[in-house]
């Protein structure tokens, strides 16, 4: 490829890919058609847009993350307006790979043209693109990390053997504490590589783990995949909330259309290669402010986080996640235009709204709590010690480079005109701010038409959960209150009762915690010297690249009194999850943690980065399992075959068989009865409807001392549970009519 092509050749480059896709998908040549449709998905249309909004002079790694989102963001409105506007005509099967072929290839012409126009007298360099041989030399191990989590997950899979696994898990702790050793000397751009590269592995190994889906909701999300697909339609199919998630439902069916492989092969797979941006947009994120190797530290955080790590259980939740992240990362970002930054905020927060709803509401709390902090902060500032005369023309920020441009030192608000004055005098601070009235007007605009309208009882629990966790506050702190558990087990009182890696698990994760209180406290008690305030001139600290936005320390106090608000008020970590509610947090609170490890290194008079290696690494150990298996106490179920985890969450293939051998043998209107979370393995490998299927096998024998239907049993009940062993009388006068070898039927 040449080093740069002008706007022409370089937009007829992704003319003749969309052509490549359509042979590939057309004649259904494997492998071609599975890479090329997936690069082509998910990066191509979110590219254009970026060329389309002439974001050209940001850096290739902010480029590229903005096409992932943009592009997923595209896959979810256009395949649900394709879907809308065909079922409006009478086509009654809109999704199929003619209409979404036809109609994708047409949106990309048409994205493609505008990009053109936009940037006809444009050259596009390629240099970018290129290594040289010193960062080629620090990228050799990291791209043996996703070699080595296949390979390893391979293994397990067949062997129950976990030896590469656990190398795997103790390489990257290792190369981290290599590139600290180094720092001075790691080009910029192997940061971002690295960080993606450990990204990807560690997401591989959860969604390479069985051959089944695993985990809780994600059954019935498969369901609903499944059941879109036979139908080649998006409808609400009495799923609740999950049927207002476009991110498990049309996205995964787009794909699936395009790609063409086993549905739920796929459904393990996507949120794992979307979701592993998230890191990079922490980076991006802080690297603004504590420059490029103090950013991979607080990305290393992020990307430690036991949500992180769980994103194929949890696909929903972070896609939601990495919208948020990529809305605060574009309102910070300087080289965005403001225009482009309230385009490109209002269409990631839309589509954080259409992928789930728990952090909708969070995200419109945190921003709430930023505006209304930021009201506070102008407020106070507001009467300043002015100098007897201010000259007209540009104002500089504190904290701007003398380098900086014009544009850049200039205020969002306008000019300063000349003030003759003495004393104390009113003032309206001017402070730079993303997050306006109008925009968060525009969010529970978003919000209330999209859960409302599309599923009214998913805004009314929203609604609920908020009235009942503020008027129903004596639950507070009460440790019988369910979803409290894990917050009791956060603050020490199961602690003597636990196992060593637990015991090391809860010292570090608590270290953690403190290093970020540590950092926000510090930025909020140097505030003068550490936060970006027109008009004043403290120098900034050394550690810091560029003084904090006003406005960002606001929003992550905001996001540290959710996170309270969220212990204090259970009603909130019992419908949403605390375990998530963290995770969201940390896209903000990350950058603090690397900064409370270079306070606490000033009094331990030690060097910041010894400080947080010795805290990151032993967490990343404890939050992987790799710990736990140090001390054979299995644990994590990427790394063990064994355990009440492994029982429960683990579909065997037996399991599988039997769910598909009943959907098709079973008598329609007879009902099911199972044992607790056996419901939703019927559900996913079987696509039984929820509603036959009754998962109270032992309380209702109990009532009414019969059972009349189908009895499902499957490893979990049989071998670990016992309940044919246990319950004999259940299955008197019951015969078994199927047996896979995991698991059982009875009539």
């Amino acid at each position: 490829m040449p080093k740069s092509l002008d706007a022409r050749k370089y937009f007829l480059l992704f003319v003749a890919l969309l052509i490549l896709v359509d042979i590939a998908v057309a004649l259904n040549i494997p492998v071609l058609r599975q890479v090329l449709s997936f690069v082509f998905l998910t990066f191509l249309p979110g590219w254009l847009i970026v060329h389309i909004l002439r974001l050209n002079n940001l850096d290739l790694t902010t480029k590229i993350v903005l096409s992932i989102g943009l592009s997923v963001a595209f896959l979810m409105f256009f395949g649900l307006l394709v879907n809308s506007l065909l079922l409006a005509l009478g086509y009654a099967r809109p999704l199929s790979i003619v209409s979404l072929l036809i109609s994708f290839n047409l949106a990309s012409i048409v994205l493609a043209a505008v990009a053109y126009i936009r940037n006809r007298n444009i050259t596009f360099s390629f240099l970018d693109l290129k290594l040289n041989t010193r960062e080629k030399a620090f990228l050799i191990m990291p791209s043996l990390f996703p070699l080595l989590s296949i390979i390893g997950m391979r293994i397990m899979n067949l062997t129950d053997n976990n030896i590469i696994l656990m190398l795997l898990l103790f390489l990257v702790p290792a190369y981290v504490v290599f590139l600290s050793f180094y720092n001075r000397r790691v080009p910029e751009k192997v940061y971002p590589a690295v960080i993606f590269l450990i990204s990807i592995s560690l997401l591989l190994m959860y969604s390479l783990r069985s051959n089944h889906v695993i985990g809780g909701d994600i059954h019935r999300e498969l369901f609903i995949v499944l059941t879109i697909l036979d139908n080649l339609h998006w409808s609400q199919l009495g799923f609740g909330y999950l049927d207002t998630c476009l991110s498990i439902s049309m996205l995964p069916v787009v794909y699936q259309t395009f790609l063409n492989i086993d549905p739920e092969y796929l459904f393990k797979l996507y949120p794992s290669l979307i979701v592993s941006i998230s890191p990079l947009v922490v980076y991006l994120l802080s690297k603004k402010y504590i420059g490029t190797f103090y950013a991979f530290l607080a990305s290393f955080f992020f990307m430690s986080q036991i949500m992180f790590l769980w994103t194929p259980a949890a696909a929903r939740g972070n896609i939601a996640i990495l919208f948020f992240a990529l809305a605060i990362m574009v309102i910070f970002h300087d080289d965005i235009s403001e225009f482009s930054k309230r385009v490109l905020f209002i269409v990631f927060l839309a589509s954080s709204v259409v992928s789930h709803y728990g952090v909708t509401y969070t995200s419109f709390f945190a921003l709430l709590f930023a505006w209304i902090g930021m009201q506070i902060l102008s407020s106070i500032t507001s009467r300043r010690k002015k100098p007897a005369t201010l000259p007209t023309g540009n104002p500089v920020i504190e904290g701007d480079s003398p380098s900086l441009s014009p544009q850049e030192r200039t205020p969002p608000m306008g000019n300063d005109t000349t003030h003759i004055a003495t004393g104390f005098e009113p003032s309206h601070t001017r402070f730079r701010r993303g997050i306006t009235i109008t925009v968060l007007s525009l969010y529970l605009t978003m919000l209330f038409f999209w859960y409302s309208q599309m599923h009214g009882p998913t805004f009314a629990g929203g609604v609920r959960v908020v009235y009942k966790s503020f008027v129903e506050w004596t639950w507070v702190f009460a440790e019988t209150f369910g979803g409290q558990q894990a917050i009791v087990a956060a603050l020490g009182k199961t602690l003597p009762y636990a196992e060593v890696p637990q015991k090391i698990e809860f010292v570090f994760s608590w270290l953690t915690i403190i290093l970020v209180s540590v950092g926000v406290l510090t930025t909020i008690v140097k505030f003068k010297t550490m936060v970006s305030i027109p008009f004043a001139k403290r120098e900034k600290p050394n550690f810091l690249l560029k003084k904090l936005d006003a406005e960002y320390l606001v929003l992550s106090i905001g996001s540290c009194l959710l996170l309270v608000v969220t212990v204090a008020l259970p009603h909130i970590s019992k419908t949403y999850g605390s375990a998530t509610i963290y995770f969201h947090m940390m896209v903000t609170l990350s950058v603090f943690c690397v900064i409370g490890g270079i306070t606490a290194s000033r009094f331990l008079k030690s060097r910041p980065h010894w400080i947080l290696i010795a805290v990151l690494i032993p967490y990343f150990l404890c939050t992987t399992g790799a710990m736990a298996q140090v001390f054979s106490f299995p644990r994590n179920i990427t790394l063990n075959s064994e355990g009440k985890l492994y029982d429960i969450s683990v579909v065997y293939d037996g399991d599988s068989y039997a769910a598909k051998w009943l959907k098709e043998y079973r008598k329609k209107e007879a009902a099911i009865y199972t044992n607790g979370y056996t419901k939703e393995v019927l559900t996913s490998q079987g696509k039984i409807p929820y509603s036959k299927i009754k998962s109270e096998l032992i309380s209702r024998y109990e009532e009414t001392k019969q059972i009349s239907g189908y009895i499902f049993l499957r490893h979990w009940d049989i071998a670990v549970d016992g309940i044919v062993t246990e319950y004999p009388h259940i299955f008197a006068g019951k015969n078994k009519i199927y047996s896979s070898g995991a698991s059982q039927i009875y009539r």
